[in-house]
């Protein structure tokens, strides 16, 4: 080694969620941590988040709505009280429990709880450099991953470490990755997260034998309406359709196209399948009043979404009569009259045939009967990756034939099948393989 290089136990790529977590916990118990980190600031897309820190209430509950591996379930699930007794140690706020969509959950002070883990980093020797990239991971003689090579504008630095972990928060911010990973549409989608995560621990992953399946199964986004000023952090969540499972999505050609009442981030998913990747969402009064107007977690902010998603330059309409609906969809190259078929066959089947709907509907079987009625053209946009690098429950790389890489780990968005088309919690899962990530480390409880 050189004298500029660096030696630590736990070198993590990555200051977000899943990054800070994992380090943190392992500097509190012992060991010398040192995280890169290419952007300006820590706290990736967390920083962005509402900061609640929820999950499914139990690992069958994580298996039945996230459409992830239940052993990776489970590993949040476990970690999940141990992420909250670790930040009440800490003094984190921490708001009273909460259901959030079907689990609970918490409003935490995300901000305190990512400066705090850099603190405790830095107070105990360690290091956070940012504005760093990653070039390379190194590897012995016997094939072991025992660090990087890092490069910042002041020269190049080969840090060696017993441990690397990749937290860079997956691959939301490259085009080609989406279009190969997600979909083809995905290459055009929007974006409500960091843009800083171009699939770099993807890339270094695969280069150390990792598998990166061929296809990654999804993402973590929501519907939102267009708006000309669509990039600002601010109308991320105002411009969210969250009430999507509760109406009626039509494609171009006026059909339904997928079970809505899965949820708005599942939805998100099967709209970027469509011939536009685009969708027309309906509701009525009834939803409008009980949905549509109100947050969907307790801390949330009430919003009118449509009358915000209008102020903002979204396209949708507010109708007397489902025809209206139709003819706005067909203005807009939607195949309106199928469009009030569709509408009248829903109707029909929420009060007698729910059974014969098609697509099916596992939940919300209200008929949108009730004026005044709503449509709004919506697109799905990214918050993060849901595919990554294959790993086991220690969160430990695999290669191809199942074997880990030696050293090297992953969690958040690096890691892959956690969560598939559905969703139980970003930050939960974030946190939850960091600390399994620490624990794999060597620094458990």
């Amino acid at each position: 080694m050189s004298d500029d290089d660096l030696e630590c136990d736990l070198l993590v790529i990555g200051a977000g969620m899943a990054g800070l977590s994992a380090g943190a916990w392992a500097a509190e118990r012992g060991a010398s941590v040192i995280v890169v980190e290419k952007a300006p600031d820590i706290g990736g897309s967390a920083m962005m988040s509402t900061g609640v820190l929820w999950t499914a209430t139990s690992p069958e509950r994580m298996a039945l709505h996230s459409g992830g591996r239940p052993d990776l379930g489970r590993v949040v699930v476990a970690n999940y009280s141990r992420a909250l007794d670790w930040m009440r140690s800490r003094d984190i706020a921490i708001s009273r429990a909460m259901r959030v969509l079907f689990g609970r959950g918490y409003q935490i002070d995300v901000i305190g709880h990512l400066r705090g883990c850099a603190r405790i980093i830095e107070q105990r020797g360690g290091m956070i450099a940012r504005e760093t990239v990653t070039r390379s991971l190194s590897a012995d003689v016997d094939g072991r991953v025992v660090g990087a090579r890092t490069g910042h504008r002041d020269g190049d630095v080969d840090i060696r470490a017993r441990w690397t972990l990749l937290a860079t928060g997956g691959y939301q911010g490259s085009a080609p990755l989406r279009g190969k990973y997600i979909h083809p549409n995905a290459r055009d989608m929007l974006h409500r997260s960091n843009l800083f995560s171009t699939g770099d621990g993807l890339t270094l992953g695969a280069g150390a034998g990792g598998e990166v399946r061929g296809t990654n199964r999804g993402f973590y986004g929501h519907l939102v309406s267009e708006s000309p000023a669509w990039g600002d952090p601010r109308l991320f969540t105002v411009l969210t359709q969250y009430h999507s499972e509760f109406g009626v999505l039509v494609n171009m050609a006026g059909r339904r196209f997928c079970d809505e009442s899965l949820g708005d981030h599942t939805n998100a998913n099967h709209t970027l399948a469509q011939s536009d990747g685009r969708a027309l969402c309906i509701w009525d009064a009834r939803v409008h009043a009980e949905n549509a107007t109100r947050s969907v977690t307790a801390t949330g902010a009430a919003v009118d979404k449509m009358a915000t998603a209008l102020r903002h330059g979204g396209r949708g309409i507010v109708a007397d009569t489902p025809g209206e609906i139709a003819a706005f969809a067909g203005f807009h190259g939607f195949d309106g009259a199928q469009t009030l078929r569709t509408i009248e066959a829903y109707n029909a089947g929420c009060a007698a045939g729910w059974e014969k709907l098609s697509p099916p509907r596992v939940e919300h079987f209200g008929a949108l009967d009730k004026a005044p009625f709503y449509a709004l053209i919506v697109r799905p946009a990214i918050t993060f990756t849901n595919g990554g690098l294959t790993i086991n429950a220690s969160t430990q790389i695999l290669r191809a034939d199942g074997w880990p890489v030696r050293g090297l780990l992953a969690a958040g968005s690096d890691a892959g099948d956690v969560f598939g088309l559905g969703y139980c919690g970003g930050l939960a899962m974030a946190v939850g393989l960091g600390i399994a990530a620490a624990r794999t480390a060597g620094f458990g409880e």
